[in-house]
């Protein structure tokens, strides 16, 4: 419980940090209308035991839909996702946050692209399943992400997930995905 605590201030200290920094909006979100991006990806797992269980690598997915002008800011977005390994046992966590994204500025940004920032936290749905047994668990969990917005609508994101354990296993994660926004 304390380090759950833990684990959402961290977060909430690296959402005010960037919120503060009064960097660029990311490109994706300035185009003022309602945007959705959709992400295909990998999941690797962190702990060795939850490698041992589930295996290294799994798959994931997620769907990010921007909130228009919250409280005067267009770079808020609420992510929904589904990542799983299994080989063997499985481990599945979902997570539904919000987060914030910010780009620095580039006035070729058109034409070359851009780098993004962001950072977000929420509710995780995890479940670790292993010899015929099954563990629920929902706790508080975060992230924080890195991304590449290409001059056309496809980007490329590495986001780094952590959550509390469940069943023993910690489904913290790396995830490496290429989207593109709508």
């Amino acid at each position: 419980m304390k380090k759950n605590r833990i684990m959402a201030a961290s977060a909430g200290v690296l959402l005010m940090t960037m919120a503060g920094m009064g960097a660029k909006q990311a490109q994706a979100q300035d185009t003022g209308l309602l945007p959705v991006r959709v992400k295909l990806g990998v999941n690797l797992l962190r702990s060795s035991a939850a490698k041992n269980v589930a295996g290294s690598t799994g798959y994931g997915a997620e769907a990010d839909i921007a909130i228009p002008k919250l409280f005067g800011m267009t770079s808020t977005f609420v992510s929904a996702g589904l990542f799983q390994n299994s080989s063997g046992g499985r481990i599945r966590m979902i997570p539904v946050t919000v987060g914030r994204y910010f780009s620095p500025p580039n006035p070729v940004s058109s034409a070359t692209g851009n780098v993004y920032f962001g950072a977000g936290l929420g509710p995780y749905f995890l479940r670790a399943s292993n010899a015929g047994t099954s563990v629920s668990k929902t706790t508080i969990g975060g992230f924080a992400s890195v991304g590449y917005q290409f001059p056309n609508p496809y980007f490329v994101e590495a986001k780094y997930h952590l959550v509390g354990k469940v069943g023993g296993l910690n489904p913290s994660s790396l995830v490496v995905m290429a989207g593109r926004h709508f």
